[in-house]
Formats: structure tokens, C-alpha cells, sequence
């Protein structure tokens, strides 16, 4: 990614105990700046109060000779953006039952996030911000697992995002998120069906040539059914 290195990793412990986990660290050059670090542990943060089987979950944060990691779940399978250009490659396309699925999957790890709490009952008030088919794992045997917080918005976040910038990836984002209005769940439920929108089509719903053209798509031109 853009802050962090990834890599895959052996957690190993007493009794045998062993497992891959994904390790994820911040890069040394960008350690040494507290804005940086600020939003690196900001995804640690909001990603280790979920708990949900389509979350991939957070195993441990720390700071080791300087270095700050992510240690957390590993998924063995692809991400749905490469299992559907696989299946568009071999030119059979997604089935529908099955796109359905892995959406429904995700909505139901969104869900979860949407409502979580802190340690004392007030709302978290989680949007993720970047629901789209990079950040939607599917592991080997089926099973959903939504990653990446890391631009989430949040209210245990230390950092915040600038007035007027906007983050996340363009063609999926609401009409809300693109014109940089305030965001709850309901932005990230509007990225999920414009990624069922486009698995169940085989096209891309705001794709265009030139990012001005899919903005005003996205804010301006009626959903085809």
C-alpha cells in the first residue's frame, strides 16, 4: 500500500502453537512523522473492536527497533476483484447466486461495523469509505472477509480527514461521499450494491475515461436496472 509494507508472516508459541498471520508495516520514512502514524494505528484502532466472522480480524499492534506492524488474520484465497476478472478472462462471468452471496457476506460484516460500540456503549459510528472488490476477501472455502479500515471514519480515530478531501475509490463511492458530505452506514451500503451492480452485469456502473466524467455519473445519471 501506499504507508505500509505487507507481508505474510509465522506467528509461532508454546505448545506447538503455530499460524500465518499478515504483517503489516508502516514504512521507516513515514515512521518518523506523527501524522502518518496517527493514521496507521487509526486502522489498528477501528478494526480491533470488530469481531465478526466477515471481518478479518486483529491479532496484535506494536512498535518493534521503530517500526510500527499490524499483525492480523490471514485469508488464503483471492480478492473479488481478481476472482472476477479471472472469471471474465475464462469468459464465463460470476454466477449470480454466488455474487450474491459473497455481497451478502459483505453486508453483513459492514452491518456489524456500523453498530459497533466502545468498551463503554457509545457508538463507534464506523463508515469504512472504501468498499469496493480489492477490499473484499474470499477465502478458499467460501467465506467473506471485508479488510482494510484504513480510511475509515470513526470516532475513536486519533487522526481526521482533512475538510473537502475525499478518500476512496471513486467509481464506488456515493453521490454523499463524492461531494464530501457528513457519512453513516448507508454510504457504504450504496459502494456495496454498485459492486453487486457490476458483478451481476459484468460492467462497471461509473466507469469512465476520465475521473471529472465519472464523477458526473455518479451524481448525476440514473442507475440502469
Amino acid at each position: 500500500g501506499g504507508m505500509g509494507e505487507v507481508f505474510l508472516a509465522r506467528q509461532s508459541g508454546v505448545a506447538g502453537f503455530d499460524r500465518l498471520v499478515i504483517l503489516k508495516s508502516l514504512l521507516p520514512d513515514l515512521a518518523a512523522q506523527q501524522d502518518f502514524v496517527d493514521q496507521f494505528l487509526d486502522e489498528a484502532r477501528v478494526a480491533a473492536t470488530l469481531n465478526h466472522p466477515n471481518i478479518v480480524s486483529i491479532y496484535d499492534v506494536g512498535e518493534f527497533n521503530s517500526t510500527y506492524y499490524i499483525a492480523m488474520e490471514y485469508v488464503p484465497g483471492e480478492d473479488l476483484s481478481k476472482l472476477w476478472y479471472a472469471a471474465a478472462k475464462a469468459g464465463v462471468g460470476l454466477p449470480f447466486q454466488v455474487s450474491v452471496r459473497i455481497c451478502f457476506e459483505a453486508a453483513l460484516g459492514l452491518d456489524h461495523a456500523h453498530k459497533a460500540r466502545d468498551v463503554r456503549g457509545s457508538p463507534l459510528n464506523i463508515v469504512h469509505r472504501d468498499v469496493s472488490p480489492q477490499n473484499i476477501m474470499v477465502r478458499g472455502d467460501g467465506v467473506v472477509k471485508l479488510v482494510d479500515f484504513g480510511i475509515a471514519k470513526a470516532a475513536n480515530k486519533s487522526s481526521r480527514t482533512q475538510t473537502g478531501m475525499v478518500k476512496g475509490k471513486l467509481q464506488y463511492m456515493s453521490p454523499e461521499q463524492v461531494r464530501g458530505e457528513a457519512l453513516d452506514g448507508r454510504s457504504d451500503q450504496f459502494s456495496l450494491g454498485v459492486v453487486l451492480w457490476a458483478m451481476c452485469t459484468g460492467r462497471r456502473l461509473f466507469k469512465a475515461d476520465t475521473e471529472i466524467i465519472t464523477l458526473q455519473k455518479i451524481l448525476q445519471s440514473p442507475i440502469p436496472k
